[in-house]
């Protein structure tokens, strides 16, 4: 059953205002896809609209001006937004024929897009994701889920709309899109570009990477800059064995980034527009309509953030040099699930696999509230806990400051530094040592972490009831443009509620 969550926007959200209420809060890719499917699929869905409007402009003085009437009255068609104004389109990848199975998801991604604000944020989910999906019969992983629904008579539409019904539970948000891309297609849009160029940052040397024939090969791949063709690039994107799955991420997201580059330096003539939208449109079923992919066209210019985040188990809850923003999975023992090797989310187990929880408001933080993602200033963590005072209270004596940026860190929050302070002080306060705007980022601290006081640096007067802590002036902090101080009332929380890495 889908879990129900009331969300509002972070200036709305419970905040840890002050030490009298900040107990009470909390009573409410992984595959190659990923690239090509954000280009195509959310960019590319726009410039190919804004390539057909100019094409049509152009062509209208040969045939008539009739035909830029029918574009632009194509261009007012808006697509379905959620009650935050952000398209959500989810994205399969598939090997398609010639492929050991031909329609097992590859590639699973939720995409949302703020039209307003320019910005996409994109969640994968790893295919060894286990669910218990009653529509389609799969207790297992969820690649299962489209393969099921597609079935036997290639029913496409029925089998994405069983993923959407399952997506929608594990996410937290409603789609009312999707899009279906093969291997094949992936490599017949770089070929039609000419080449991608990668800068390769660490050598691949895998042993067996799959052929089409079902058997092996070897794929090396040097360091350094290098263009690859469709083919090498799917391999590039594909290779999982010689190297870790977050290894993986980082490589589809140079393609992504290169497949962009490319695009911009061609400008794209009439005659690639033609050949990219026949081989779009012939390898990609989708449920958006052509008025739809042209009225996109008029956002398309002001797209200026992309944020990738994949749900991976790969992560630390003990060093906040090795925790990730998409760390809310574990993997159980497979001897509990037939020897299977599958993933849950964190607090769930084969009795209750569907312990959504802590995905959904992860998503919609970094859906519906990418403004502190944009924001993205650095924040620097100090403990200035009074140790005597830790042990008279039971608790810990060191280790919060690490321990709070790793939570942060888990909500894509920029922790370079935590250090552990030679006085005790006895507020948890936030100082605003830059100059930007941080407005959502501090709501959004709030939310997390139980802050007594904000003070503005730029701000400060002789007046002001705030101390400004000598070390402050000592460090060096040019770089800090927030610093977060843990003092004792930090403490007393962490006595009286068992602290969570995921709330």
């Amino acid at each position: 059953m889908r879990n129900k969550f009331i969300h509002k926007r972070i200036w709305d959200i419970p905040k840890y205002n002050t030490y009298g209420d900040m107990v009470k809060w909390w009573s409410k890719k992984k595959s190659l896809i990923n690239i090509f499917v954000t280009i195509l699929c959310i960019l590319c869905i726009g410039y190919f609209g804004k390539f057909v409007i100019q094409a049509g402009q152009s062509i209208a003085h040969t045939i008539g001006q009739s035909t830029v009437n029918i574009v632009s009255k194509r261009l007012g068609k808006d697509m379905i937004a959620d009650e935050y104004g952000n398209i959500n389109v989810m994205i399969i990848g598939y090997g398609g024929a010639n492929h050991a199975g031909w329609y097992l998801a590859d590639s699973i991604m939720v995409a949302s897009w703020n039209k307003k604000l320019g910005a996409v944020t994109m969640i994968s989910v790893p295919r060894d994701f286990y669910v218990t999906n009653k529509e389609t019969r799969v207790f297992g992983r969820i690649n299962e889920v489209f393969s099921r629904g597609v079935g036997r008579k290639h029913e496409f539409d029925t089998g994405a709309k069983a993923m959407i019904g399952q997506l929608e539970e594990v996410i937290g948000v409603k789609i009312p899109y999707y899009a279906l891309i093969d291997f094949e297609g992936f490599k017949k849009v770089i070929d039609t570009l000419g080449w991608i160029e990668i800068d390769v940052p660490k050598v691949i040397h895998d042993t067996t990477y799959p052929t089409e024939n079902m058997g092996y090969m070897t794929l090396h791949v040097n360091t350094g800059v290098q263009l690859f063709s469709g083919e090498r690039a799917l391999m590039y994107a594909r290779s999982r064995h010689s190297t870790s799955d977050f290894d993986r991420s980082l490589r589809q997201q140079q393609i992504m980034k290169a497949i962009v580059t490319k695009f911009m330096q061609q400008g794209l003539k009439p005659t690639k527009i033609k050949q990219l939208y026949a081989d779009y449109t012939a390898m990609v079923k989708t449920n958006i309509s052509l008025d739809e992919m042209i009225g996109l066209a008029q956002y398309v210019d002001n797209l200026k953030n992309i944020f990738s985040f994949w749900l991976t188990t790969d992560c630390s809850n003990v060093a906040h040099r090795y925790s990730y923003p998409w760390c809310f999975l574990y993997a159980p023992d497979s001897v509990n699930f037939w020897w299977a090797s599958v993933i849950l989310p964190v607090w769930s187990d084969k009795a209750n696999p569907s312990n959504y929880q802590y995905i959904n408001n992860f998503a919609f933080y970094v859906m519906h509230n990418q403004e502190y993602l944009i924001e993205n200033p650095q924040i620097t963590i100090w403990n200035w806990i009074d140790k005597q005072y830790a042990q008279q209270q039971k608790v810990k004596t060191d280790g919060h400051a690490n321990q709070v940026a790793v939570k942060l860190k888990k909500y894509a929050f920029n922790i370079p530094v935590t250090k552990n302070a030679p006085s005790p002080y006895l507020q948890t306060e936030l100082y605003i040592l830059g100059t930007g705007n941080y407005d959502n980022t501090i709501n959004m601290l709030k939310s997390l972490v139980a802050i007594d006081n904000v003070v503005p640096f730029s701000e400060r007067s002789p007046e002001e009831p705030f101390i400004w802590p000598e070390e402050i002036y000592q460090e060096q902090l040019s770089w800090t443009e927030l610093l977060l101080i843990l003092g004792n009332k930090y403490v007393d929380r962490a006595k009286w509620k068992r602290f969570d890495y995921y709330k």
